[in-house]
């Protein structure tokens, strides 16, 4: 290899080095994070609901969610912040997934509404496309937040 090679290569090496390393978030900020995310939920989710039923299902979300992973938690044995981490990433995915799709989401969970036991239409396409790229991305940021 030449000299100018080496040089390129040592230059990139240096340049992956320092920009690839996710950063090191501690337990106490996870948690806040954590608040942050969970009111975000809250205010973006609750109002889209089309019923009261439906209301209170999303509401009760992040508290299920918070429970799932501490048991979960318990029974692998996972670190707090791996936790922290996972409810973080998941619970800011679906608000990002359905922001702007408040229309489509109140029509389809109407639909599902009135068709107890019957077919229900699959969910719009837009909708099914933005949360899937929102959860796809939420996954992508977990795993460099956790892995690098």
């Amino acid at each position: 290899m030449s000299l100018g090679a080496r040089a390129r290569c040592a230059g990139t090496q240096a340049v992956k080095e320092s920009t690839l390393h996710p950063p090191y978030i501690a337990v106490s900020t996870w948690w806040m994070i954590a608040a942050i995310v969970t009111a975000l939920f809250l205010v973006v989710c609750v109002p889209l609901m089309p019923s009261r039923k439906y209301k209170v299902r999303i509401a009760c979300a992040p508290l299920l969610g918070l429970v799932f992973l501490a048991v979960a938690g318990a029974v692998r044995d996972h670190e707090t912040q791996k936790l922290l981490s996972t409810y973080c990433t998941v619970m800011f995915a679906i608000p990002l997934g359905i922001v702007g799709r408040g229309k489509e989401l109140k029509e389809a969970a109407e639909e599902a509404e009135k068709a107890i036991g019957g077919q229900v239409a699959p969910a719009p396409f837009k909708l099914t496309m933005q949360l899937s790229a929102a959860l796809v991305g939420a996954c992508m940021l977990w795993v460099w937040l956790n892995w690098g």
